[in-house]
């Protein structure tokens, strides 16, 4: 079997034993046999018309054995985020493209705040694998960014990925959220925090067996830890400062309320490429 035979019946495979398209299917299929051949896309398709030896091929299998019950980035131990390649692990939530659209926002939003301060000191708060805080390190090498993670198991995580930003911009601090913080410590906060109510029945088996139950769930219908964020956010952040947070389908009107209760102005909602309300940023109030 050549290689071109051999991914369209994976591709079939992992299209059959998950709730994927054909085209996202197929986009799994290769990431199994760069990982297992170790080449880039280019050279995969370069190699199509040649077989597939019988090493690589158990192994190609064993992967997709796997794939039926765990995400495969958890099997790689490996994501793409935005530009580079993170090592992750059941101990972190996989990084969402959703979040990843949203970098672009994140940036100018923090140029438009550089240009008016002179500054930027980045947070980002529950940092996780770590893929914004050094994404954004990496692609503003002026500001200064710090990484804030709670459990001890995903910031062994961070460590690992830390070696990945090629600036000297960049810290990594043990907290929960932001309660010990002084004043006035950051000019912007980025949070994807969890924000899933606790018991919602429409989350997919896959992600509630395998994805960490803490970076999921939390109380409140899910706004929980976003209330504790924009609560503490109010005295952390610098004047003007920005929020910016990710969260949930349908839970704009509620966090705009709390924005609003706790003084924060310039509230806007974000939508994600599915036209869904899943950010929402704000600023500090200047009085």
């Amino acid at each position: 079997m050549n290689i071109l035979q051999a991914l369209k019946k994976s591709t079939n495979f992992v299209e059959q034993v998950t709730n994927q398209s054909l085209e996202e299917s197929q986009i799994e299929a290769e990431h199994i046999f760069m990982f297992v051949l170790q080449v880039n896309r280019s050279k995969l398709y370069e190699q199509f018309n040649s077989n597939l030896s019988n090493y690589n091929n158990k192994k190609i299998e064993e992967i997709l054995e796997l794939r039926k019950n765990k995400p495969l980035s958890y099997i790689l131990k490996r994501h793409i985020f935005y530009k580079d390649e993170f090592y992750i692990n059941d101990n972190v939530l996989i990084p969402r493209s959703e979040t990843e659209s949203i970098i672009d926002e994140v940036l100018r939003h923090g140029d438009l705040l550089f240009k008016e301060k002179n500054k930027c000191i980045f947070l980002d708060a529950g940092t996780g694998s770590g893929c914004v805080g050094i994404t954004i390190a990496n692609e503003r090498p002026q500001w200064k960014v710090l990484l804030l993670e709670l459990y001890s198991e995903a910031i062994e995580v961070v460590k690992i990925n830390l070696k990945l930003c090629k600036r000297n911009n960049i810290d990594l601090i043990c907290s929960d959220w932001l309660k010990p913080i002084a004043k006035n410590s950051f000019d912007f906060i980025f949070s994807n925090p969890p924000y899933i109510r606790i018991n919602d029945e429409s989350i997919d088996d896959s992600v509630r067996h395998n994805e960490p139950y803490t970076s999921l769930f939390s109380q409140k219908n899910g706004l929980g830890d976003i209330n504790k964020i924009i609560e503490y956010s109010r005295s952390v952040l610098s004047t003007n400062g920005i929020l910016f947070l990710e969260n949930g389908v349908g839970q704009s009107k509620d966090i705009t309320s709390h924005l609003e209760l706790n003084d924060f102005t310039d509230i806007r909602v974000h939508l994600d490429y599915n036209g869904h309300d899943r950010f929402t940023s704000s600023r500090k109030n200047n009085g």
